[in-house]
C-alpha cells in the first residue's frame, strides 16, 4: 500500500486544497478508503471530500487543529476518544476538533444491523437465519462484563499511573483457542488476571484504597453508558473478537475488510457525532 512521507504532506494538502470543499485529518496511516467511506455516509451528497490526510497520531491531529487557519479552507480534525473519554476528561477546545463520543471510530461500526447484513452478503443466507446465527445480544453479554471490566482498571491507571502499559497489552493475549482449526474465544479467567495484575501494579503507586475507589468509580461511569463496551478498544479488542466470531459461523471476511464493510452498513444513529461536526465545518465553523 502507499505511504507519503511526512515531507510529501503538505504537498498533498495543496494539491487536493483546490478539489474538495473541507479538508480531513485523522490519526491512523492508511485509512483512506475506511474514512471516505465513513464520511460519505454522514456527508451532503454535494460536499467534496477529495482527499484524507493521515498525520499519524492523536498529538499530532490536535497541534494540526490548534495551528490550523480557517480562512485558507475550513477543516475537520478527527481524533479517538481513548481512555480520556472513558474517565471522563473534556477534549481539547481547538476550532475543527472533533473527538469520537466512544473510545474510537471503531466503536461506532458494532451494531447488530451492519453485522447481520454482512453475514447476508457472505453466507447468502436471509436477514432472518444470519441474525440467529450471529446472536449478536449473546455475543454482546459474554464479553461485555470482562471487557468492561478490563477498560475500567485501564482507566484507572489511565489515572494514577499513566506510565503503565495497558490497551497495547493488546487481546490476543486473553484469548484462547478451545480446538485446534477453531476461532479464538476471550477467555474469562485470562481477563480477570489481566485486571487483577493492572490493579496490583497501580496499587504500588497509588495505595490500595484510592486504587479501587478509583476502579469503583470508573466501572460505575462505564457501566452507565448507553452501550457499555464503547468504553473498550473497538479497534485492538472488540473488532479482533468480532471477527473471531464470525469466523466461527462461516464468514471468510479479514478483520481488515471487516472495518471498511461495518463503515458502511452500520446504523446512522451511531455516526450523528460525526455528522453534526462534518456540517459545522461545511459551514465554515460559522
Amino acid at each position: 500500500m502507499l505511504k507519503w512521507p511526512t515531507r510529501a504532506k503538505a504537498a498533498i494538502r495543496s494539491l487536493f486544497r483546490h478539489l474538495q470543499d473541507i479538508e480531513v485529518y485523522v490519526e491512523d496511516e492508511n485509512d483512506e478508503v475506511f474514512y471516505r467511506t465513513l464520511l460519505k455516509r454522514v456527508a451532503d451528497p454535494e460536499l467534496k471530500i477529495a482527499r484524507v490526510i493521515s498525520l499519524g497520531n492523536r498529538d499530532a491531529v490536535v497541534a494540526a487543529a490548534k495551528a490550523y487557519d480557517h480562512s485558507i479552507k475550513p477543516a475537520l480534525f478527527i481524533i479517538d476518544g481513548d481512555l480520556d473519554w472513558v474517565i471522563g476528561l473534556p477534549k481539547p477546545i481547538e476550532k475543527g476538533l472533533h473527538r469520537h463520543n466512544a473510545y474510537c471510530v471503531e466503536n461506532l461500526l458494532i451494531c447488530t444491523h451492519a453485522i447481520t447484513n454482512l453475514v447476508v452478503q457472505d453466507a447468502v443466507l436471509s436477514e432472518e437465519d444470519a441474525a440467529k446465527a450471529v446472536k449478536f445480544t449473546d455475543w454482546v453479554k459474554r464479553v461485555d462484563k470482562p471487557l468492561t471490566d478490563l477498560f475500567a482498571a485501564y482507566a484507572t491507571a489511565r489515572e494514577l499511573y499513566p506510565q503503565l502499559k495497558t490497551v497495547s497489552t493488546g487481546i490476543g493475549v486473553m484469548c484462547t483457542q478451545r480446538k485446534k482449526g477453531t476461532a479464538s474465544m476471550l477467555d474469562d479467567i485470562k481477563v480477570n488476571n489481566h485486571v487483577a495484575l493492572t490493579l496490583a501494579e497501580v496499587e504500588k503507586t497509588a495505595g490500595k484504597a484510592k486504587t479501587h475507589a478509583t476502579f469503583a468509580a470508573a466501572r460505575q461511569r462505564i457501566r452507565s453508558l448507553p452501550f457499555p463496551l464503547d468504553a473498550v478498544s473497538g479497534k485492538d479488542f472488540l473488532l479482533p473478537l468480532l471477527n473471531f466470531h464470525l469466523q466461527s459461523i462461516g464468514s471468510t471476511t479479514t478483520r481488515r475488510s471487516l472495518r471498511v464493510r461495518l463503515a458502511g452498513m452500520c446504523i446512522e444513529s451511531r455516526l450523528l457525532d460525526l455528522k453534526a461536526s462534518v456540517e459545522m465545518a461545511a459551514r465554515k465553523w460559522a
